[in-house]
């Protein structure tokens, strides 16, 4: 059998696997990362890319109040009985530095990205500067490698594959108000048909795409080799001592020793139906929107040689509402948009026809309430009439003038339509009385800008998704021009919580509760730090590389104590 030697072998070429790599290198490792896909990127090139870590440069440039001590205490109290303050105290720590090293010495670089944390109105919450967003980046720079990043999810693309950053939607969303506007999308739209000359998408990458683009640019430069096509088989181990793996490289086994061990960064087990029944009892659901080969392998592989699964978590996973749209033989997941969610005019109703949750809140929060709901049916419903559509679309339909066909999706059931509230209470099979009660509360909550059940519109995050031309409540609009509109919402994982049982160096640990020498695991593969909360944007991302980077510097302790 075929052997290569490295000093370090990282398993996953998501941001953990990608960051550690890149952590490493720049301490002089030798180190190879295997990719089990014929891509790069994993569910991270999929994502907004947003990353939370508190208290950067970018922060402290910008003049935000904020400190160690206060975020300290946001945590503390979002997690509550959760808290792991040897964890907590690495990520607020080490985050910052770690941001500060990539900006200065690779070409992955951030800006300050102006969003509250989730909860910005609880104690040590802010109303910005704890959210990053990666900078955009040209992929030409990359040559033929472009063509081994993942492509993003289909959300995010228009005109078969142009990419739209989150920071753009405002502007392809109101393409006429202004000459700025307009001339930014003809440039966009001309640069892309260009690109297709010689790439099968555009170049003009953002968010998760760009970050994944960056890294493996910085890889690149740091002469770091990754492998396509090359997943994990089993763990090399001997006295409770990990010194490598077995890698089946383009279906050729291959044993890679590795001098200081094995870091494991698979993405989690979103997509392992035997793991989800065995470790999410309580959050049962059947969707994601993480990549496809998200099945566990690091988690089996650690298993199979005794390691630990840390399932202290309020929730097993990280959530968002998702609709299903059904076409003949195929199945689309249409993720939460940027589009409709938690705007004036749009309402979640539970079978019962009654509200359950604050609309406007974080994605995570209201699939959570949906779990804790007394109904019980792990699904509800969107409702709104024919102006939001109009304005906002609804699920896969993009507003006017991007959608000009609704019927074509009535007829597909994707959405249902109706004359009157109490035709649409029949046709979605919720309670007709209740549901009307409902909407009549939601109008007049709109006429008071009072949400006397949920406090819609409470918050910098609420307002943040909300409509500064309501001046009572930037969040709350009515629902009264029919046709009215229903969209049946199940839940997804964006992510996992739960993962290896590791102590704050991400060092593995085996069933007695000491650590494996030799095996880290690094962003879903590890239990989260942040335990099944959501306290702000890029939760999952920011303390992947914070503990990549811890990761890095713990290997290189081991190598200057001999």
């Amino acid at each position: 059998m075929t052997k290569k030697i490295v000093d370090v072998l990282v398993v996953g070429s998501g941001i953990g696997g990608l960051s550690s790599g890149l952590f490493l290198s720049k301490r002089g490792f030798d180190t190879l990362i295997c990719e089990k896909n014929n891509f790069y990127g994993g569910t991270t090139a999929w994502s907004q890319g947003m990353i939370w870590i508190p208290n950067t440069h970018h922060a402290k440039k910008a003049g935000i109040d904020d400190n160690y001590e206060n975020a300290k205490k946001y945590l503390k109290n979002e997690l509550g009985n959760f808290y792991k303050e040897e964890f907590v105290d690495i990520f607020l720590k080490k985050g910052p530095i770690a941001i500060e090293e990539l900006d200065k010495d690779t070409d992955v670089k951030f800006s300050l990205y102006d969003t509250p944390d989730y909860h910005s109105n609880e104690a040590g919450g802010v109303k910005t500067g704890r959210s990053l967003s990666p900078l955009p980046f040209d992929a030409k720079l990359l040559g033929k490698e472009f063509l081994n990043i993942r492509w993003p999810i289909p959300r995010m693309l228009v005109l078969g594959g142009m990419m739209v950053s989150t920071s753009e939607v405002a502007t392809f969303l109101n393409p006429f108000s202004s000459f700025k506007k307009l001339g930014h999308i003809i440039r966009r739209i001309f640069r892309y048909s260009i690109d297709r000359i010689k790439y099968p998408r555009g170049t003009e990458l953002g968010n998760g795409n760009a970050l994944v683009a960056r890294c493996v640019f910085s890889l690149k430069k740091n002469n770091v080799e990754l492998w396509k096509n090359s997943p994990i088989k089993k763990l090399i181990f001997n006295n409770n001592k990990v010194s490598g793996a077995i890698i089946s490289k383009d279906g050729k086994d291959i044993v890679v020793e590795s001098k200081y061990g094995v870091i494991l960064a698979t993405g989690g087990f979103a997509n392992n139906k035997q793991l989800r029944d065995e470790i999410c009892k309580g959050f049962e659901h059947s969707e994601t929107l993480v990549d496809t080969s998200n099945t566990g392998d690091g988690i089996s592989v650690a298993k199979n040689i005794g390691a630990q699964i840390d399932n202290e978590v309020a929730s097993p996973g990280y959530w968002t509402p998702i609709s299903l749209m059904k076409n003949k033989d195929e199945k689309l997941v249409v993720p939460y948009g940027w589009f409709d969610r938690g705007r004036p005019g749009i309402i979640a109703v539970n079978d019962e026809g009654k509200r359950f949750v604050n609309e406007s809140n974080s994605y995570h929060d209201i699939v959570f309430a949906m779990f804790n709901d007394s109904s019980k049916k792990n699904n509800f419903h969107f409702i709104c009439d024919s102006a939001f559509v109009k304005k906002r679309g609804l699920g896969y339909l993009l507003p006017w003038p991007w959608t000009m066909n609704v019927k074509k999706y009535v007829d597909m059931n994707y959405i249902v339509r109706a004359k009157t509230i109490e035709e649409l209470a029949e046709k979605i099979n919720v309670n007709k009385e209740n549901l009307l009660k409902t909407i009549k509360n939601n109008n007049e909550y709109s006429k008071t800008g009072k949400d006397l059940e949920f406090n819609r519109g409470y918050s910098s995050f609420n307002h943040k998704l909300g409509d500064k031309k309501n001046a009572k409540n930037p969040n709350l609009g009515p629902i009264s021009k029919a046709p009215f509109y229903s969209l049946k919402i199940e839940a997804a994982t964006l992510g996992t919580a739960t993962g290896l049982k590791t102590d704050e160096n991400c060092r593995v640990f085996n069933s007695n509760g000491s650590p494996i020498e030799g095996l880290f695991a690094a962003g879903n593969d590890m239990t989260s730090m942040m335990r099944g909360f959501y306290p702000g944007g890029g939760i999952t991302i920011g303390p992947a590389i914070a503990f990549s980077y811890q990761i890095a510097e713990y290997i290189k302790g081991i190598k200057n104590n001999g």
